[in-house]
């Protein structure tokens, strides 16, 4: 029998760099079992760089300040890592392009030509990240995430040999993995990886851009065979919540997992659990519902035969003041069972990507990009079929009727779960706080169904009226979505400053009234000019009469 994965815990910067919150981190390390930390930030790698000899010191003095602050607290928390038997492994982009980095090593950034770049890349693999590693022997190794070269490909391949000798030569190890750059056919990290020995590991996302929800795994985890594999989770949920929004994940973890076993013969090297992002500090997983997931997978790694029934039912318990009948557990897992179907189709049309990092379109324009993207949807039945074919009308108005089906589907889903939540608060088995936190989690995901039901409604009619014109009263129906949009803005905006104001106040970004407005606003003038004429008069005569 293989021995079981490393379980890595990736966090991001700023608030790692907060030794009261790295105490934190701590507890969950320990809780959960974990062997190693992952310390990531896309400049990371630049910003612990020390600056070249071209800079004048005295410009940059505040760059100087922070890396010697950040090596300090690294050399800490290695100690701390080398006490409690823990990995540290340090994670940021292969190639940053940030302004830290450009006033750190002006010399190179004197020109545009290629020739530049190269010696700045030839720079940083071949001196700054040896003498970085030098200062913290505790660190096991570099993941770093790849990004389109700005470089000829044989360039490219011996830089990233430069990068090997200086990591392996120190002991350390690297892992490459993907990043966002988008223009990256789907070949590039294999490449990469092709043209390096074979101790390289490959660090792999779970599904193909960012973790939603019931979508096709990656399809790198089956095309990069012969590659040590590590696999990449997103806990915190930048595409399904921000862990504001309940999404329970266990059981589809536990059939990655053994699909992944299935194909490759093993389970893969490392897994890695992402707990925050650094652009929003100030949202906890370990404080929501969600925070099962954390629990769960973690045990489903060590424990490959542990069934997400049984995790679900230990990791309830301990929010009891009392051992669970069975009523209660049943009540329980009907919501978080609900709340995983709800995830995959309210921020999704027919399988189809329709938020940015949660949040609703704030145009037409962003919604069709949206729309169109590469989603390699599980939802394969209507993903890979044309949206409202302009030479099919019999088509579109089939998955018109599907979409408004799925949206009573949504409605129906977020009261169910609204509704269980009540019943568990009125039990007094669970503590208080806890079921307060089912409350308000469910709460929020009523308002996000509407609006979300309200966005839909009027993006649909909007593609209807441009892919087939305004026949058989669509334009009134238009006209009609766009009062509803409009209306449920105003009504969160009420919200947000009465009932809302108890709950985290990031979730005004995540469902801003001002962006459903926006919005509005952009169908409206994206529509014909008789329909766009009359859903404005209809605006008009609505302030009227407010």
């Amino acid at each position: 029998m293989s021995a079981a994965p490393l379980l890595l815990l990736e966090v991001n910067t700023p608030k790692i760099w907060d030794w009261h919150y790295f105490q934190h981190i701590a507890a969950i390390l320990k809780a959960h079992h974990f062997n190693g930390l992952i310390i990531h930030q896309q400049s990371l790698i630049a910003d612990l760089a020390a600056p070249s000899p071209g800079c004048r010191p005295g410009d940059i003095r505040h760059l100087i300040h922070r890396r010697d602050h950040a090596l300090l607290y690294l050399q800490k928390v290695s100690r701390y890592c080398d006490e409690h038997h823990l990995q540290l492994w340090l994670q940021g982009e292969a190639t940053p392009d940030c302004s830290e980095q450009k006033a750190k090593f002006p010399e190179f950034f004197l020109t545009e030509s290629r020739g530049d770049d190269a010696s700045f890349t030839d720079w940083l693999f071949g001196h700054a990240i040896p003498e970085l590693l030098r200062l913290l022997p505790s660190v096991r190794g570099l993941r770093l995430s790849l990004s389109t070269p700005d470089m000829s490909n044989e360039a490219w391949k011996g830089v990233l040999n430069l990068l090997y000798q200086s990591v392996r030569r120190q002991g350390r190890q690297l892992v490459l993995r993907d990043y966002r750059d988008k223009s990256w056919p789907r070949h590039m990290l294999k490449t990469a990886l092709e043209a390096l020995p074979g101790d390289v590991r490959a660090s792999v996302k779970a599904t193909e851009l960012d973790y939603r929800p019931g979508f096709a795994n990656n399809p790198n985890l089956t095309t990069l065979t012969g590659f040590t594999k590590w696999l990449e989770f997103d806990m915190w949920g930048i595409e399904y919540g921000w862990t504001l929004l309940p999404c329970y994940l266990l059981e589809e973890f536990h059939q990655r997992l053994q699909w992944f076993s299935g194909q490759e013969g093993a389970m893969p090297e490392a897994v890695t659990l992402r707990l925050n992002w650094e652009w929003i500090p100030d949202l906890e997983l370990t404080d929501s519902l969600n925070e099962i997931n954390l629990y769960g997978l973690a045990r489903q790694v060590r424990e490959p035969d542990s069934t997400p029934a049984a995790l679900l039912r230990a990791w309830l318990q301990t929010h009891a003041v009392a051992p669970l009948p069975l009523h209660l557990e049943t009540l329980f897992s009907n919501l978080l069972s609900a709340s995983y179907e709800w995830s995959c189709k309210t921020p999704t049309l027919l399988g189809r990507v329709l938020q940015s990092h949660s949040q609703p379109p704030a145009t037409f324009q962003q919604a069709l990009h949206l729309l169109h993207l590469d989603t390699r949807s599980a939802n394969w039945a209507q993903a890979f079929q044309p949206l409202m074919p302009a030479d099919d009308p019999e088509l579109g108005q089939q998955q018109f009727q599907l979409i408004e089906l799925e949206r009573q589907q949504t409605l129906f889903l977020a009261g169910h779960m609204q509704t269980l939540a009540q019943q568990l608060q009125s039990d007094n088995h669970l503590s208080p706080a806890f079921t307060r936190r089912l409350t308000d989690t469910t709460t929020r995901a009523l308002w996000y169904t509407r609006a979300y039901s309200a966005v839909t409604r009027a993006i649909v009619l909007r593609i209807w009226i441009r892919k087939y014109g305004a026949q058989s009263g669509m334009a009134r129906q238009f006209t009609d979505a766009l009062q509803a949009l409009r209306s449920i803005s105003r009504e969160l905006d009420v919200w947000f400053t009465g009932e809302g104001e108890k709950h985290p106040y990031i979730f005004r970004n995540l469902l801003s009234p001002a962006r459903l407005n926006d919005l509005a606003r952009s169908l409206e003038q994206e529509a014909p000019d008789d329909v766009s004429m009359a859903a404005r008069a209809l605006a008009v005569n609505q302030r009227g009469s407010e």
